[in-house]
């Protein structure tokens, strides 16, 4: 009993916000732009009514919808990740507009084959099965990449951006595979 309360528990956790790149910023305003489109096509089509039946509620339902539809797409291309470390291993949740949370990974640290400070040229002339990128930019500075086998044996890389607490842990369980800081 006494080795149960004994054994400490290393937990640490952080949330990033990943920045919208210029190709997201422009899927952003064509989706605003076929919104609006959509909305004041729509508009006229309230007040229309062909045969005595009245478009109106319709036309209205679907202006608004167009909208409401338009939002929650731009919404959706927010982008958070979560890194939640606990005794040697990292999970890393993607969370879509605050609204829906989803698994990325989940690794020991102590599988990684490599773990140093992310250089977007190196990284450009290798190839990886599997890219994991949870980091705030790949431009940013800060950040740090994986590399691992997942459990198909296929060679992963994960890019991420974690704070000092983070990065300390993720160095100890895996000291002896770390490059640099």
């Amino acid at each position: 009993m006494a080795d149960f309360f004994s054994q400490q528990t290393t937990f640490f956790e952080q949330i990033v916000k990943r920045k919208n790149s210029i190709q997201v910023m422009l899927l952003k305003c064509l989706i605003l732009f076929v919104g609006l489109l959509l909305f004041f096509i729509m508009l006229p089509l309230c007040f229309l009514s062909i045969g005595g039946v009245g478009l109106g509620p319709f036309a209205f339902l679907i202006a608004v919808g167009a909208l409401y539809f338009a939002w929650y797409l731009i919404s959706g291309l927010n982008l958070e990740f979560e890194y939640i470390f606990t005794d040697g291993e990292l999970d890393i949740d993607k969370i879509s507009a605050k609204r829906k949370r989803k698994r990325m990974l989940s690794v020991r640290v102590s599988s990684f084959e490599e773990f140093d400070a992310f250089d977007l040229e190196k990284y450009r002339q290798k190839q990886y099965d599997v890219v994991y990128n949870a980091s705030v930019s790949l431009q940013e500075p800060g950040n740090y990449y994986a590399v691992f086998r997942n459990a198909e044996g296929k060679q992963c890389i994960l890019i991420l951006t974690p704070n000092e607490k983070i990065l300390e842990a993720v160095q100890k369980a895996a000291r002896w595979k770390v490059h640099g800081r």
